[in-house]
């Protein structure tokens, strides 16, 4: 039954609602309650009553960079739809909802002539998951032309931040360590040819077609070590095409795991234990996960739940 504290005209709210379907891996079980927010007065209540009842708290994103656990999430996942969609071209500024994608962001940015957001365009992210991670690609990164953040604490406090007063570093942010919802930002482009840009749009979306495999996956499961690529790393450990149950590391990318068809989040954590060890022992590099692992440690699970890709 749905808490009364929920029912309200901008939230819609669905119990034991299933995830694997809403990430790219294909994986996961249900989500307690699972909220689409539409607009930043509903966002408010619904932190304040997971507050309240020490619930924890999911913002899904477009779910490119998450691993639920089979067992499902037992807390609120939300979803920013209606208000936070909303985009506002103010050149050379860009106000943008933390729902909004960052390819239909960078379509419309090269419609209005402005340049920035062409190497993240192919990242399959929200705006929301791409602040928060500082999310990168082709060299580039969101904090280059990211001016301001908004965002909801889980008191229901509203502030906007800028980013310059963010610490923030390679895919990751001072936000990754707390629970506050980004739901908005502010971006300054650069003017440039409308057609320029389209090309090198179209150029980012054809490597990246290349260079990622078409199976289900989440993008880069480790970050690249200071200097060296993972997928370089683990392609030289020889375990392209290892498998367990229904996960393998794709023989496309070595950094990659894909889910041939009925993959459990467990196939995936013991392809990525043997991609840490196996890297471990034959380099001494220790690999960092990218991909938010649900319930992997004790605590609250990363906030972060869109990912980037780099090559690596």
């Amino acid at each position: 039954m749905i808490p009364e504290a929920l029912r309200s005209p901008g939230l819609v709210v669905r119990e034991n609602a299933p995830l694997a379907g809403r990430t790219t891996l294909r994986i996961g079980g249900p989500a307690r309650w699972l909220v689409d927010v539409l607009d930043a007065d509903s966002l408010v209540a619904v932190l304040q009553y997971a507050s309240a009842e020490r619930l924890e708290v999911l913002p899904l994103g477009k779910g490119s960079n998450l691993l639920v656990p089979d067992a499902g999430f037992p807390g609120i996942v939300l979803t920013l739809v209606g208000a936070f969609l909303a985009t506002r071209v103010e050149p050379p500024e860009v106000v943008a909802g933390g729902g909004v994608s960052l390819m239909s962001l960078a379509v419309t940015t090269q419609r209005a002539g402005l340049s920035g957001l062409e190497n993240l365009s192919g990242i399959p992210s929200s705006l929301g998951g791409a602040v928060r991670i500082n999310a990168g690609s082709y060299g580039s990164e969101l904090f280059d032309v990211l001016v301001a953040v908004d965002v909801v604490s889980r008191q229901g406090d509203r502030r906007t931040t800028p980013a310059a007063e963010i610490p923030h570093g390679y895919r990751w942010t001072s936000l990754c360590e707390t629970d506050d919802i980004v739901c908005g930002a502010t971006l300054r482009l650069v003017p440039k040819p409308a057609g320029e840009i389209a090309a090198r749009l179209a150029e980012v979306a054809a490597k990246r077609k290349n260079a990622l495999p078409k199976q289900p996956n989440a993008g880069s499961i480790f970050k690249n070590p200071p200097g060296r690529f993972a997928g370089k790393l683990l392609e030289e450990c020889g375990l392209k095409g290892r498998r367990i149950g229904g996960a393998e590391i794709s023989p496309v990318h070595a950094n990659v795991i894909v889910n041939l068809g009925g993959a459990t989040a467990a196939d995936v954590r013991a392809l990525m234990d043997e991609m840490k060890k196996a890297v471990k022992e034959k380099f001494g590099i220790e690999l960092v996960p990218e991909i938010q692992v649900l319930g992997a440690a004790p605590g609250r699970p990363a906030p972060s739940v869109d990912t980037a890709f780099d090559g690596g």
